[in-house]
C-alpha cells in the first residue's frame, strides 16, 4: 500500500484457459517470485465459484497453499466475484518493512495486521460473517468482529478511513428487507455518532456471489498525518441522500450509505486521495440508464472531480498535481464488458486495473469504479 511506503499488484494466470487448479498454481508461482522481493502482507482473490462449497473448499485449499508459502502471517479475503478474463485474479499488497513494524492478530471472525513507525499505528485488516442466515446477522456478526479487533489495538470507530464493504445478493431480499439496506442500518447503527466530527470513511459497497458479508478496512491513528472528506459538487453526499432512493417501505427504517465520495490522506510526506466506489449518478439519480459507454463516463468524470485542481488548492499551497494510480472495476453484466474497457481505456490507457463481475447497489447502475489518486 502506497501509504505504507508499499504498493499493490495484479497477479494473473499466466494461462486464462487452463483448469482452475491450474490458474491457482500460476497465480501462486507468481505470488512466490514476488515475495523474494517485496514483503508482502496482504492478499485478495477474486475468483469464479459455482456454489457455496466450491467456495468454502477453494478458500480453504488456497490458504493452507499461502501458509506453506509464507513464514509470517498473511491477511487474505477470498471474493465470489469473477475475473473477466480467467477464473482467478490475485490483488497483492506490499509494505516497506524497514520503515514499519508490523503485528498480525485474528480473533476466528477477523483478522488484521497493525503497523507501527513513531508514534503512528494503521491497522489493517478485514472480517467476514457467513453464516447464511440472512444479511442483517452476518452484518451485526462482522461488525461485531471489527469491534473486537479495534478493541485488541485500542482503536476507536472513527480511526476507520477507507472501508470495503462486500455483501452476497447484495440487491436480494430477506423477507421484505433488501440486503443492501439491512447492511446500512447495521453499520450506521454501529458508526453511531463517532464521525460527526471528521466526516465518514472513503467506502465501496459491492455485491459478490457468495460469502455472506465481508468487511475489509483500514485505520489510522497518528499525530502526524491529516485526513478529510473529499466531496463531489455534481453528487449529493450519500449520507444525505433522500428517502427516494432508498429501498423500503415508509414504515422501515431506511438509514443512509454513510461514507464520504473520497478522502484525502497525507501522512509521513505521501499525499493520497482514496477513491470511493463511484458510479453514474448525478446529484442522486442514475445517469445513462441502459448505456454502460455512457456509465463509464459519467463515472470517470464524477471520479476526475475529486482529485480536480480545485480539490488540490484546498488540500495545500503546495503546487500539487495528480495521477490515478490504480483502478478496480465492477462490472454487472459481462455483455458490458468491451463496451467498459474500451470507454476506461479511453481515459486512462494502460493504468492498473482488474475488471470484475460484481452486482452494483442500483437495479440501473451498470459499472462501478474505486481507486486510489497519489499527489505528488
Amino acid at each position: 500500500m502506497y501509504f505504507l511506503d508499499g504498493g499493490r499488484l495484479y497477479i494473473k494466470p499466466e494461462n486464462g484457459c487452463k483448469l482452475l487448479e491450474n490458474q491457482i498454481q500460476s497465480c501462486l508461482q507468481q505470488i512466490r517470485k514476488i515475495n523474494s522481493g517485496k514483503r508482502i502482507f496482504k492478499l485478495n482473490f477474486f475468483v469464479d465459484t459455482s456454489s457455496k462449497e466450491s467456495y468454502d473448499t477453494l478458500k480453504g485449499k488456497v490458504s493452507q497453499e499461502v501458509r506453506k508459502q509464507f513464514s509470517e502471517s498473511i491477511l487474505l479475503s477470498f471474493f465470489a466475484q469473477p475475473p473477466l478474463t480467467c477464473k482467478i485474479i490475485v490483488e497483492a499488497f506490499f509494505y516497506d518493512y524497514t520503515l514499519w513494524n508490523s503485528e498480525f492478530v485474528s480473533n476466528g471472525v477477523g483478522s488484521a495486521t497493525l503497523f507501527q513507525r513513531d508514534n503512528t499505528k494503521v491497522l489493517v485488516g478485514n472480517v467476514q460473517a457467513n453464516l447464511g442466515r440472512g444479511c442483517t446477522e452476518n452484518a451485526e456478526r462482522a461488525f461485531a468482529g471489527l469491534t473486537e479487533l479495534f478493541s485488541e489495538f485500542n482503536f476507536s470507530v472513527n480511526s476507520i478511513i477507507r472501508q470495503w464493504n462486500y455483501l452476497e445478493d447484495i440487491l436480494g431480499f430477506d423477507d421484505d428487507r433488501q440486503r443492501y439496506q439491512e447492511f446500512n442500518n447495521v453499520r450506521s447503527g454501529f458508526y453511531a455518532d463517532n464521525f460527526k466530527e471528521t466526516g465518514f470513511p472513503a467506502a465501496t459497497g459491492i455485491g459478490m456471489n457468495r460469502g455472506g458479508v465481508i468487511i475489509e478496512f483500514v485505520a489510522l491513528k497518528s499525530d502526524k498525518a491529516t485526513t478529510k472528506p473529499v466531496d463531489n459538487p455534481e453528487q449529493i453526499a450519500a449520507h444525505h441522500y433522500s428517502k427516494d432512493v432508498l429501498v423500503g417501505d415508509e414504515c422501515i427504517l431506511k438509514a443512509t450509505p454513510k461514507f464520504e465520495r473520497a478522502r484525502y490522506l497525507e501522512l509521513f510526506g505521501k499525499k493520497m486521495i482514496f477513491i470511493s466506489g463511484t458510479a453514474s449518478i448525478i446529484g442522486e439519480n442514475t445517469v445513462g440508464v441502459g448505456d454502460p459507454e455512457k456509465q463509464t463516463e459519467v463515472t470517470i468524470k464524477n471520479i476526475r472531480r475529486l482529485y480536480s485542481a480545485e480539490v488540490l488548492d484546498k488540500m495545500s499551497d503546495e503546487n500539487l498535481a495528480a495521477r490515478y494510480g490504480h483502478a478496480r472495476v465492477y462490472i454487472k453484466k459481462r455483455q458490458d464488458f468491451h463496451a467498459i474497457k474500451r470507454t476506461f481505456k479511453q481515459f486512462y490507457g494502460n493504468l492498473p486495473v482488474v475488471y470484475i463481475i460484481a452486482d452494483i447497489c442500483r437495479n440501473d447502475l451498470l459499472v462501478e469504479i474505486e481507486g486510489k489518486v497519489i499527489i505528488e
